[in-house]
């Protein structure tokens, strides 16, 4: 009986956590300038191994409703193994700007990042990945936002293309999940969450902080782990963009397999992270999705857990479906919803364990394997 009464409790206490993050989404000020203001920017593309991509993304930037001289893109390759370097040379653009990373030099994420900001001309510091395309303004909306609101950081909303398998479906209500507390957990000083393929900071604020030194370390976290020491050095300059032209688009993973992957080096940093706050959130949501799992294998031994299973999945997935309709209104995904519950086995399991290898094992990225 005790047993159950602790079960329940975490289920309450994480409800009442979502009950709130959708009273906080619902109440959040959506951005839509009347008039876009402008600055030079620096945009910086970490690229490995991207040649399907990155043609896809230089195109979609160079599209972009931004006075041409006041936009520089700087593609950084990693060490690639493919025609990434030959495509980015192929573009007869002045904006655009390759440098490498050599055998002899560090490589990794971080390092195209400081190398690319190392080689900027401007102040203002846009991050993104190779795979990712934008909307046309996408890039003076987020401009336009730092420079009204003086901010130093901005965090902006990333979604994954069009679905059109049931992995691309399943990555991409996970994913609206993430980005809904995102947005909440930003805008309301909570606790720090973004993505590498939509981040803007200042150059000045990143060397103030010592850029990526003290982390640099770890592989995954050029973007999360980086906020924290913003957050430390500058608590009230850092922001998120709530606009739906701020949205840029980036490609889910192409296999189970690569999906796994690719959560496990997201989940690689989680145990690296300053904030208690975070750490006891995402502390809840294991045990959450540990609890329906454990159910699920005590039901091969009696068939009596199997209800117990059901009853917690169910009444968990009706206490989230408020907050995912919200956030899926904002990405224009509603109707994946339709999909939510009959995931929620798949999504349970999938969370188990890509936190808990995410925590003990190395990963493969790019080509690399990575601790």
């Amino acid at each position: 009986m005790v047993v159950w009464m602790i079960i329940f409790s975490v289920l309450a206490v994480y409800l009442l956590v979502i009950f709130q993050a959708n009273r906080l989404f619902v109440r959040m000020k959506f951005f839509n300038p009347i008039q876009y203001v402008y600055a030079p920017v620096s945009i910086i593309i970490p690229a490995r191994n991207e040649e399907e991509n990155i043609g896809r993304c230089l195109d979609s930037l160079l599209m972009q409703d931004y006075p041409k001289d006041l936009m520089e893109i700087i593609v950084v390759d990693d060490q690639s193994t493919d025609q990434t370097a030959n495509i980015v040379n192929n573009y007869q653009d002045a904006r655009i700007k390759l440098i490498s990373i050599l055998e002899y030099e560090k490589f990794g994420k971080k390092s195209a990042v400081s190398k690319g900001i190392q080689s900027a001309s401007n102040e203002i510091i846009i991050t993104t990945d190779a795979d990712c395309v934008f909307k046309k303004n996408w890039l003076e909306t987020i401009v336009t936002y730092k420079l009204e609101h003086d901010a130093v950081m901005v965090a902006a909303p990333v979604a994954f293309r069009k679905e059109k398998t049931y992995l691309d479906v399943f990555q991409s209500l996970d994913f609206i999940s993430l980005q809904g507390i995102t947005a909440v957990g930003v805008s309301n000083k909570i606790f720090n969450m973004c993505n590498g393929a939509n981040l803007l900071y200042t150059k000045t604020a990143f060397e103030k902080v010592g850029g990526f030194d003290g982390i640099d370390q770890i592989a995954s976290g050029d973007d999360m782990l980086l906020m924290e020491k913003m957050s430390v050095e500058f608590p009230n300059q850092i922001k998120y963009c709530a606009a739906h032209n701020a949205i840029v688009e980036t490609a889910t993973a192409g296999s189970w397999k690569a999906f796994m992957q690719q959560r496990i080096r997201w989940a690689s940093k989680a145990k690296n992270y300053k904030s208690w706050s975070i750490k006891i959130t995402l502390l809840l949501v294991f045990i959450t999705n540990l609890i329906p799992v454990s159910l699920l294998v005590l039901s091969l031994i009696d068939q009596v857990y199997i209800k117990y299973y059901l009853i917690f999945i169910l009444i968990k997935a009706l206490g989230e479906l408020p907050f995912m309709l919200h956030v899926s209104m904002f990405f224009s995904k509603q109707k994946l919803i339709a999909w939510f519950i009959p995931s929620q086995i798949a999504h349970t399991i999938y969370t188990v364990f890509a936190a808990f290898f995410g925590l003990i094992t190395a990963y493969e990225w790019k080509g690399r394997m990575v601790k």
